[in-house]
């Protein structure tokens, strides 16, 4: 039984969200003071309908695959979702994720999930999730590939980045088979962390149901590189439609700075820390910052308003029940996932 928690006072609310609001303005203030604006309005200049229209045609397609994506992992935990529903169920908590705060749009995909086919939260909370730590797995060794591919990351950086995608890769195989197959970090949560055990056992079937197969976890896996390397695509497009000479595995090591930089929102959208760490990793290839910053940024505003256009499309064609969740459902996940 888990402790009541009190209710966060309305001040001490207002207070955090004020807070957050005054980081996220100071960071934007001084993104904006590190740039030669007049660099980047004449790079910008460079965008014509021609270029988006080929950025978008290009962007698409990923869209469906995270849905196929979602849908095979789904299956292999045993619940059958219909190909059209899961891609825009996909595509709206993706969507959702750019508005609403610590990726709660995760939290409503998993609850529409149950409600419209029944999907346990266990199962669905793994399945959302299990797409997530693809991603980042998938992206992180994408771009030390591509990083060594390039010779000044090479010689500067490349063998820290692998080493570091290396130790990542380990430590993720030495959590996962604590978590599954030795089955000992319940064991291993006392104290205060015992309140998480009745998680950690609900979940361990449904992990343990993604990983058993090598081949279901190579074509997850597969699945995940399409995805990314078709956004890398779309974004050396931008580069190039801006009139940037940038070879394709330096853009593709800064589309991997860049998501990466979004783990932590520290922007709405992550706007401005996005474009920064992205305009960072293409210096390393030469490419000056301001002119980078400008070309990450065309990017990152076609990308998002992609993401918000399909998942208003995808609400409007398909009846999701996205926006059902409320304490009581909430209240009823939680014992869901004690019971297992």
């Amino acid at each position: 039984m888990l402790p009541r928690m009190g209710a966060p006072s309305s001040a001490g609310t207002l207070r955090r969200r004020l807070l957050t609001l005054v980081v996220a303005v100071a960071v934007l203030a001084a993104i904006g003071a590190s740039l030669e604006w007049g660099v980047v309005r004449a790079r910008m200049a460079r965008v014509g309908p021609a270029l988006l229209v080929v950025a978008t045609l290009v962007y698409l397609p990923p869209w469906l695959i995270r849905g196929v994506r979602w849908r095979q992992l789904a299956a292999d935990l045993g619940d059958r979702i219909p190909l059209w529903p899961a891609t825009c169920l996909a595509t709206v908590g993706n969507m959702l994720n750019l508005v609403l705060p610590a990726k709660a749009g995760d939290l409503l995909w998993t609850h529409a999930a149950h409600l419209r086919w029944g999907v346990p939260y266990g199962r669905g909370v793994v399945g959302v999730f299990g797409g997530r730590v693809l991603d980042l797995g998938v992206l992180a060794a994408l771009g030390a590939l591509a990083l060594v591919a390039v010779p000044e990351g090479r010689q500067e950086h490349g063998s820290s980045v692998t080493l570091a995608v290396g130790a990542l890769v380990l430590g993720g195989g030495v959590a996962l088979a604590l978590f599954v197959r030795w089955r000992l970090a319940s064991r291993l949560m006392i104290g205060p962390l015992a309140r998480l055990r009745p998680l950690h056992d609900a979940l361990i079937d449904p992990v343990d149901a993604l990983t058993r197969s090598p081949q279901r976890v190579a074509l997850h896996l597969a699945t995940t590189a399409v995805i990314w390397l078709n956004e890398g695509l779309m974004t050396w497009i931008v580069v190039h439609g801006l009139g940037l000479e940038v070879s394709f595995a330096a853009v593709m090591f800064a589309v991997m700075v860049a998501n990466l930089s979004k783990i932590v929102p520290v922007t709405p959208a992550s706007f401005g820390t996005y474009e920064m760490a992205g305009a960072f990793a293409l210096g390393v290839a030469g490419v000056g910052y301001d002119d980078a910053f400008a070309a990450i940024l065309v990017e990152h505003v076609l990308k998002n308003t992609l993401n918000l256009a399909l998942g208003l499309v995808a609400l409007w064609l398909e009846d999701l029940p996205i926006f059902s969740a409320d304490l009581s459902g909430v209240k009823e996940a939680w014992a869901e996932l004690k019971r297992g």
